[in-house]
């Protein structure tokens, strides 16, 4: 269930212990918003950003092994418990962080807030995989989620609807925003003649995410004579497969890689684009998708729950079959042809972005939940 947010009383700030990976800019973005608030939050993870300035408390692995690894970080967070006494204790990503906070019983009351692939992939992998998920899960005072689909998954796990807060991320208004100039004043950026079709991909280049199928998808476009080019942001560990991918498909001067991008580039080229595309093969509400939604691209995703939460074929953008570069090679020509459809789709998306994704807003949800809860627990 969705709690109301209250404003906060004066004088309310909690200590906040955030056990994340420091690495994702999501974590990083949580941290900030809860400092920015006037809360004292200490970010301990094993996964460092690596960014200068940026406040972060690494832990000890003890071990590269990665099953082992999370384990035996609770040797090096139960003396930071005791020294930092946090009031509320938020780890993210149940088999990860919230399995080491759930090792720890001085970790308490634990906040745990699921990403989506901890539960809807690694709790369903195996048996071991659904009981550690089911540990943790029993631990938590509270568990976050950002889409329906999370719900139910949780729910089917054992977790009472009253300790469910569905919430998505949300996104900055005053940076995701659509383009404003004298030429576009609203409606989808409007493409003369010669200028190419503008994809845009946001996803990290891991297998989830499928970047592969769009390169297929890709290569369709350009055998059948299309105007368009294709820029992938972000990073991962199939980079490399996929540069070589885009060269084996002739697609050196069509698909642009641009590696890892601030939130203002990203916005940037968001307003730049055209097009929307993910062909990730599982997920909740994903930030991307609510970025491209803000800032009025039309979204072309695969047809999964989380997607369908936020986009109806047809209505406000359209949906392809995980995994069919062939149907998404169609459904990118019905959406360059369609201007009537994409205009809607501007119209609607922009709104419901406003009204449902905008991070202030539910962040501020979150946050009075933390402060319910480390008042109920004294």
């Amino acid at each position: 269930m969705t709690l109301k947010a209250e404003k906060p009383g004066a004088g309310r700030s909690l200590r906040i212990l955030l056990l994340a990976a420091a690495d994702v800019v999501h974590a990083r973005r949580w941290a900030d918003y809860f400092r920015g608030r006037g809360h004292d939050v200490l970010l301990a993870t094993l996964d460092p950003s690596g960014i200068e300035g940026f406040e972060e408390k690494p832990l000890a692995s003890f071990t590269g092994i990665n099953a082992l690894r999370y384990p035996l970080a609770a040797l090096s967070l139960w003396p930071l418990v005791r020294s930092f006494r946090p009031q509320v204790v938020n780890a993210h990503f149940v088999p990860g962080y919230g399995f080491l906070a759930s090792l720890v019983p001085s970790a308490r009351p634990l906040v745990v807030s699921t990403w989506g692939s901890d539960v809807l992939i690694g709790a369903r992998r195996g048996f071991l995989h659904w009981w550690r998920a089911r540990f943790v899960l029993r631990r938590a005072a509270l568990v976050t989620c950002d889409g329906k689909v999370l719900v139910r998954a949780l729910e089917e796990l054992g977790v009472e609807t009253a300790r469910i807060l569905n919430v998505p991320m949300g996104v900055e208004p005053g940076l995701f925003h659509p383009p404003h100039s004298a030429s576009s004043p609203a409606g989808p950026r409007r493409k003369s003649g010669k200028r190419a079709f503008r994809l845009v991909s946001l996803r990290r280049l891991e297998p989830l995410y499928d970047v592969a199928t769009l390169l297929r998808a890709a290569a369709l476009l350009r055998e059948a004579g299309w105007n368009f080019e294709c820029l992938v942001v972000g990073d991962g560990s199939q980079r490399a497969e996929l540069e070589n991918l885009g060269k084996e498909l002739f697609l050196e001067n069509r698909v642009t890689f641009t590696g890892t991008l601030t939130r203002g580039e990203i916005a940037d080229t968001l307003r730049q684009a055209d097009i929307y595309v993910s062909c990730s093969r599982s997920d909740s509400t994903s930030v991307s998708l609510l970025e491209a939604l803000a800032t009025g691209l039309f979204p072309v995703v695969t047809d999964i729950p989380g997607n369908r939460e936020w986009v109806e074929h047809g209505r406000n953008g359209l949906v392809f079959a995980p995994g069919d570069p062939g149907r998404l090679a169609e459904i990118l020509i019905q959406a360059m042809q369609d201007q009537e459809l994409r205009q809607g789709a501007y119209d609607e998306n922009t709104q419901m972005a406003r009204q449902k994704a905008s991070w202030e807003n539910n962040m501020k949800i979150v946050e009075e939940n933390l402060l319910r809860i480390a008042a109920e627990r004294g």
